[in-house]
């Protein structure tokens, strides 16, 4: 869970194919397309994905704008707020980022910053 695992361009050209249906409409937990594992949705543009569910954990990247993920699971971690929303769910999965070439896999992201819906979102599993 530690551990970044960040790939070339070339690679994310590999996942491609198998990531382009990644897009779930906002609001939405759906299956995750053959390929990735669990669920396809968005994180906001500038989400910091981190190492463990908490804002003082090392930060693996940051989102470029609105981005491709595959949530696995949720947690409770720390609880944050940004302005009128906060919520101690956090995601747990994998992103693509096309515009800088990365995949990162096993990050956290907090749940203000995941386009599912509700937090935590109705067909994620808890980690």
């Amino acid at each position: 869970m530690t551990t970044k695992r960040s790939r070339s361009t070339a690679a994310a050209g590999l996942v491609l194919g198998a990531a382009l249906s990644l897009l779930g409409a906002a609001g939405t937990a759906e299956a995750a397309p053959t390929g990735t594992t669990g669920y396809a949705t968005t994180v906001q543009a500038h989400s910091n994905l981190r190492e463990q569910p908490n804002t003082s954990s090392r930060i693996w990247g940051t989102t470029t704008k609105v981005t491709e993920a595959g949530v696995e699971c949720y947690t409770l971690g720390q609880y944050v707020k940004v302005g009128t929303y906060g919520t101690s769910v956090w995601y747990y999965g994998t992103v693509i980022d096309y515009d800088i070439g990365h995949i990162y896999s096993n990050v956290w992201m907090w749940g203000g910053n995941v386009n599912v819906g509700a937090d935590p979102a109705p067909g994620i599993p808890r980690c």
